[in-house]
């Protein structure tokens, strides 16, 4: 849902997108013309930057940019005071190189790295200590030592959806359980090794096609290309309606723990079923269930299904969790306490607890 203030609220003169090399655009430009840049929904950072706008008394005095890079930004930015940055998709939860620079960083996905083991799987289990070393590697600056008191997770927000103009009562939705997205990733050693994400999404697919088989329930499984390209796969098309007519959203993990699909089942009214997420203050309140291995979720499944009140329960606080905490609203307020906190020229309410990456 947008802020309340909606994405007219505010000039966002002060809000740039890194189009790449030295090229800068305009949030709402780049907005009306590529509303999917740097693989984020652009339209839903608007309105939390037009939420910020309005609360952070010191807004005019920053300078935000987006960007996907985390090794350089535009050279125009070199002496900038009060920078903000929003790095856009980092899965390998890097230290920016220039974060030492910025009065503040935020990065959908977050920087804390967590090393989630499924119970009893030692070929998932190898390979996540092998993935959680390789991220660690990765977070090392090449030219400076950052503190990283300064770095901030924000949520993804939804990806490619249409505003919700309303949510359809999770009993009356025709389809139980569904799962749209990709399964193969990069082929290495011609396939003999498989990703964490590849071997957690095979598992699914294959414990779900296996508890369907006799059911009575109406199951939804949609494969596509790797992600971005499966935004351009016909399997994505139907992805907003099959949501929004679905009671179980299945968020398996990606390369990163958190994906958009959790923000899209929680925005959409579904109970989401996901793996172990990071430490972050988006993921405290959450009324996700947390699995920690596939095997266990068709008892999941009939226990939630069998019961209509749960359900109705459940979805509820679904909503209540994106209303609170992942709309823009609330990420712009996060925003506003953490640069309130950083700086004493931005007048603003201080948090009681900021998630910083270190």
């Amino acid at each position: 849902m947008n802020s309340r203030h909606g994405p007219a609220a505010a000039d966002l003169s002060n809000c740039l997108i890194c189009m790449g090399g030295q090229e800068t655009e305009a949030i709402r430009t780049v907005r009306e013309i590529l509303p999917y840049a740097l693989e984020c929904n652009i339209d839903y950072f608007t309105s939390v930057m037009s939420e910020l706008s309005t609360v952070l008394k010191g807004f005019d005095q920053c300078t935000f940019v987006f960007t996907r890079s985390v090794t350089e930004l535009p050279q125009k930015f070199d002496n900038t005071a009060n920078l903000v940055v929003l790095v856009m998709g980092d899965e390998w939860a890097r230290v920016p190189t220039y974060a030492s620079r910025c009065l503040a960083v935020f990065k959908a996905p977050g920087q804390h790295m967590k090393l989630a083991m499924h119970r009893g799987w030692p070929r998932f289990n190898a390979m996540a200590v092998v993935q959680y070393l390789r991220q660690q590697s990765k977070r090392i600056p090449r030219h400076h030592k950052n503190p990283e008191n300064n770095i901030f997770a924000i949520p993804y927000g939804y990806y490619r959806l249409p505003t919700r103009d309303r949510v359809t009562p999770i009993n009356s939705r025709a389809i139980d359980a569904a799962f749209t997205g990709s399964v193969d990733h990069k082929h290495r050693l011609g396939g003999l090794v498989k990703t964490n994400k590849v071997l957690s999404r095979e598992q699914m697919v294959e414990t779900v096609d296996h508890w369907k088989q006799g059911k009575p329930y109406k199951v939804d499984v949609k494969l596509s290309s790797y992600f971005p390209k499966a935004k351009d796969q016909p399997q994505f098309d139907d992805y907003p309606a099959t949501l929004m007519d679905t009671k179980i959203c299945l968020s398996p993990r990606g390369t990163h723990l958190e994906t958009y699909r959790l923000c899209e089942g929680m925005y959409y009214g579904c109970v989401v079923v996901a793996e172990e997420q990071p430490d972050h203050w988006f993921a405290e309140s959450s009324p996700a269930f947390i699995i920690n291995d596939w095997s266990g979720l068709p008892d999941l499944l009939d226990e939630l299904l069998g019961n209509p009140l749960r359900l109705e329960a459940l979805q509820k606080a679904s909503l209540q969790y994106w209303e609170n905490t992942l709309a823009p609203a609330s990420v712009g307020q996060y925003m506003n306490q953490c640069l309130a906190a950083l700086s004493a020229d931005l007048q603003g309410d201080y948090p009681e607890k900021l998630d910083q990456a270190a």
